[in-house]
């Protein structure tokens, strides 16, 4: 094993005991999250998956699999435990919440499904439950205690557009060279070279889990920063830091993520004049429609992509754009939707039922109905949908930019998230705080 990763926690544990020292707690908290999710290794990764070949089986780790436990357990549970040691009182004075119900039945799905799944599952469901409670829950919780008023949220945002920033060295580092960055100091990653070539350059990963994941969450920083800078004035650096890590998603180049940045400015310039208690609704009801039609196989994309003149072209001008990417993804979903769907109400309990294809589908979606079925499904999407649904019902009325609309900002950021992992299993870890932050929202 690579000592530097072993190293590297023993840095972060002695970083987090400093912050809490000398920090406001809540400030503390989210710094020792936020900065061990985007400064610790995305590894170990099996010796098999890093000797050169493409590593399709590697799901990352929002879902229980043959990875160890890695930073998206280890970041919330080590601010998590300097929360309670500090000011147990933000954890004492929490009170269920409705969306906290889809939260706690997805943690536990692996143990409820197990009865079901023929003694077949892997991990164990205890293990895969654990798992589930330490990378989906903890962060929640944290959210939820550290977010959950409206200083919180205003923080929040704050320290996610400062996450972008902590990504500044490995622009500077692995633009113009491609990602080496964690191989030097952690070992071997299985998507280094995947995707790193772009229009120009290369698009960095730093440490992160692949980098499409890099790209999201830059995303995701610059819409924050850009809200600040517009609610809150340019002054006091905002408007630099906004325009900074505008450049950096931009020099990223990951087009998925740039399109969703698009999107995400676009809600919340519409706010003055399509509220969010209108359009969210909406919004939630399309993607949820859309991707029952998608997971019906109803929609023929293949058919119409290999076998029309119209879908062929649309093959063709993707590939000369090189976003050839994109139509893969979509093909391999496709040709896994029936083995998929083969155990539609329980999964098979097994992280890689898709090994006998000798492929998997690189969205979160199908891989949760694959291991766990479609009710596993509609508990992840309820418990990113109802936050957001929340923060809109109580969204004042104007326009999105005043500070009065950072639930808002933070539910828009929670539907790009979403949006990406429709085609990513490596999903934005930091939009599961803002989830948390929103499951129980008081006025901003």
């Amino acid at each position: 094993m690579h000592p530097t990763p072993l190293l590297a926690l023993a840095v972060f544990l002695g970083a987090a005991v400093l912050l809490f020292w000398r920090l406001p707690v809540r400030h503390a908290a989210l710094a020792v999250a936020l900065g061990g999710w985007v400064m610790l290794p995305a590894g170990p990764f099996p010796a098999a998956s890093t000797d050169g070949v493409f590593a399709y089986w590697i799901l990352g780790q929002a879902l229980p699999s043959d990875l160890p436990l890695g930073k998206s357990v280890i970041a919330p549970a080590v601010a998590l435990l300097g929360l309670a040691l500090r000011a147990p009182r933000l954890l004492g004075q929490l009170r269920p919440a409705v969306p906290d119900l889809p939260l706690l039945l997805w943690c536990l799905s692996p143990l409820l499904l197990a009865p079901f799944q023929g003694g077949e599952a892997d991990p164990p469901p205890l293990r895969a439950s654990l798992l589930l409670f330490g990378g989906w829950g903890l962060p929640w919780l944290l959210g939820r205690a550290v977010a959950g008023d409206a200083a919180g949220r205003a923080l929040l945002l704050q320290a996610l557009s400062l996450t972008g920033l902590a990504c500044l060295p490995f622009a500077l580092a692995e633009a113009w060279t491609g990602p080496w960055l964690h191989e030097a100091l952690y070992g071997p990653h299985p998507f280094d070279a995947i995707g790193s070539v772009r229009y120009l350059g290369h698009r960095p990963m730093g440490f992160f889990e692949d980098g499409n994941q890099y790209g999201i969450v830059l995303a995701l920083a610059s819409l924050a920063a850009v809200w600040r800078a517009r609610s809150l004035g340019m002054q006091q650096g905002r408007g630099l830091v906004a325009a900074l890590l505008l450049a950096m998603s931009l020099a990223a180049q990951s087009v998925g993520a740039l399109l969703l940045l698009g999107l995400g400015l676009a809600l919340l310039a519409s706010a003055s004049w399509l509220p969010p208690r209108r359009l969210a609704p909406g919004l939630a009801g399309l993607l949820l429609l859309g991707g029952l039609v998608y997971a019906s196989g109803l929609l023929p994309l293949r058919q119409w992509a290999t076998g029309t003149t119209a879908g062929q072209a649309v093959v063709q001008l993707l590939r000369d754009a090189g976003r050839h990417s994109l139509t893969w993804r979509i093909s391999k979903e496709q040709a896994l939707l029936k083995p998929a769907l083969a155990r539609p109400l329980t999964g098979t309990g097994r992280w890689d039922w898709f090994r006998p294809e000798g492929v998997r589908p690189w969205g979160l979606t199908l891989l949760i109905v694959g291991q766990y079925g479609l009710p596993a499904l509609a508990c992840v999407l309820g418990l990113w949908l109802l936050p957001v649904l929340r923060a809109a019902s109580r969204a004042p009325p104007g326009p999105a930019w005043q500070p009065g609309q950072g639930s808002w900002a933070l539910a828009v950021m929670l539907l790009l998230a979403l949006g990406d992992a429709l085609l990513n299993s490596f999903i934005a870890w930091p939009a599961l705080l803002a989830a948390g932050a929103l499951a129980d929202p008081g006025p901003d």
